[in-house]
């Protein structure tokens, strides 16, 4: 076992359970998009894992690394850009007490606390990589235990794939779908930015010009 250090620790007070899901979920549709695979999947088995997949390249630990992504940054329709939302996520299941592991064929992933290369004195969070328990695995799939089933609803109401929404029309900057009963739902790229209750319909904006991409930079 190998211990990567996250850089990260006890941060982003105001997430809960359902924002750190939700980046999983993302970066689940994201592969799915680069890769022109199968729908990301959701679902919970019988000894209460909640279990995250996509059918991808297969999660390296080399993507633990917080920088852009040029394959990103170059895909209008992914979400994350970054490779930002991962990590928070991961901090913020390691300070509610949820337990983790993600696999892939390229080795599996959970979290744990050491001290930090050459200074004894600090523990922060890692990601303890092993080799692969299922080296032929055909997805990423990411475990947790300890969410509940509150936690994964909500944080699938982030996304338009996932919501009952009747499509009206689509147009060159997006898509204009019929408003949910409690508003309308302004979504960029299919994750939900805003709700808007005097809206007639539902907004999915898929063509982002540069002012919007500096409001979802500040807001990230």
């Amino acid at each position: 076992m190998k211990h990567f250090d996250l850089i990260i620790d006890k941060i982003l007070e105001s997430w809960d359970l359902s924002h750190a899901a939700r980046e999983l979920i993302a970066n689940a549709i994201d592969e799915s998009i680069l890769t022109n695979t199968a729908s990301p999947e959701v679902t919970k088995d019988e000894a209460g894992w909640w279990r995250i997949r996509d059918y991808g390249r297969g999660l390296r630990y080399q993507d633990l690394i917080q920088s852009e992504n040029p394959e990103k940054l170059t895909n209008p329709a992914v979400i994350g850009k970054f490779g930002i939302g991962l990590k928070d996520a991961l901090a913020t299941f390691d300070r509610k007490g949820v337990s983790v592991l993600i696999r892939s064929r390229h080795g599996d992933i959970s979290l744990t606390r050491v001290t930090k290369h050459s200074f004894d004195d600090i523990v922060t969070l890692h990601a303890a990589v092993s080799p692969a328990s299922f080296p032929n695995l055909p997805r990423t799939e990411c475990c947790l235990q300890g969410v509940s089933d509150t936690d994964i609803a909500v944080a699938k109401t982030m996304f338009l794939r996932f919501a009952e929404s009747t499509l009206v029309e689509d147009t060159k900057f997006g898509a204009v779908h019929h408003r949910t009963p409690v508003g309308g739902v302004i979504y960029i790229n299919g994750m939900k930015v805003a709700e808007e209750p005097n809206f007639l319909f539902s907004y999915n904006i898929t063509s982002i010009n540069s002012t919007i991409k500096r409001a979802l930079n500040r807001e990230r």
